[in-house]
């Protein structure tokens, strides 16, 4: 069987292959197609084999936090200050962001605005700020937990949703987030406890509905 190069990569192929089989790409100097008359398709290439994966992720990670249950935020006028700074946010890390306010409330104010945008890194750093001016609020501490848990951070929201229960233990919505955190670590015991808890201070509407679902899913 006589072999020619691949026109991409130039490894030696067969001359009657249609596709390389090191990199994918369709021969051009053969024009075979399938008895159905329609052309193949070339096997996907590693990366759009990752693409497909990173995608994939995504849409488990958007599902996931669709259970998170957050304070319901009021509407917020746009910040009146748009000069960029750097500096360290959250957890230490490196960001840019817009001059914040320096009061309780304006504070409060701006994080409420970014996580409904789903901006969680500059709406933690907002709660952050707003904690140390006011540490006992829980409902602070509970949306600066959820934000930890936007961003990835599940045992630094585990804390603060704790921090939370040691100050309020009927807390329904720390008790639900915590729930939720449990179950994306896989700790479905932890999980259902907590989501347990909260079915007894709310057993009725939409959280309640959900927190069920949850246990549901995660079995006996």
């Amino acid at each position: 069987m006589s072999k020619i190069q691949c026109k991409s990569c130039r490894i030696e192929i067969d001359s009657t292959a249609k596709f390389c089989p090191e990199c994918g790409s369709r021969q051009e100097n053969l024009t075979h197609d399938q008895p159905n008359g329609k052309p193949d398709k070339p096997p996907k290439d590693k990366a759009a084999r990752f693409r497909e994966m990173y995608i994939a992720v995504g849409v488990v990670a958007l599902i996931t936090l669709s259970y998170f249950v957050i304070v319901e935020p009021e509407p917020i006028p746009e910040p009146s200050q748009q000069q960029q700074m750097t500096g360290h946010g959250p957890e230490g890390m490196e960001m840019t962001f817009p001059v914040l306010p320096e009061d309780l409330g304006g504070l409060v104010t701006a994080g409420d605005n970014y996580m409904d945008e789903g901006n969680y890194p500059l709406a933690a750093e907002c709660y952050k700020r707003a904690l140390e001016i006011d540490s006992a609020s829980v409902n602070i501490r509970s949306d600066f937990g959820s934000c930890l848990y936007g961003m990835g951070l599940g045992d630094r929201a585990l804390e603060e949703f704790h921090k939370v229960l040691a100050i309020d233990r009927s807390h329904g919505i720390a008790l639900f987030n915590l729930g939720v955190v449990f179950s994306g670590q896989g700790l479905n015991d932890s999980a259902k406890f907590y989501m347990g808890e909260y079915l007894k201070l709310e057993s009725a509407g939409e959280a309640a509905d959900r927190a069920r679902k949850l246990i549901n899913e995660m079995g006996a």
